[in-house]
């Protein structure tokens, strides 16, 4: 019985971290990419020999719709990589 449990909690944590690791942006509105922009925070962690510096990187990006509409949206890094500006948003993320 503990070595089911084990099991499972075992494909349980693997499935959170599958989760964790998932895209969550919602798509923006569709347009016209007009401009991309990235924000990168970073904070320090640990303490004494262990401490280090980790950071994130924000990718935004912003669009034009048909009624001239600007919208700014945070999109995933390989959505950021593949709209250039110009491109209709959101066919540029399929590429």
């Amino acid at each position: 019985m503990s070595r089911a449990l084990l099991g499972l909690g075992a494909l349980l944590t693997a499935a959170a971290l599958a989760l964790a690791a998932c895209d969550t942006h919602k798509p923006g509105p569709a347009g016209r990419v007009v401009a991309k922009d990235t924000e990168r925070e970073c904070h320090w962690t640990g303490t004494g020999k262990t401490r280090r510096q980790s950071c994130t990187t924000d990718y935004e990006l912003t669009t034009r719709d048909k009624d001239g509409t600007d919208h700014t949206f945070e999109v995933s890094s390989s959505d950021y990589d593949n709209c250039r500006r110009g491109s209709a948003y959101p066919k540029c993320t399929t590429r």
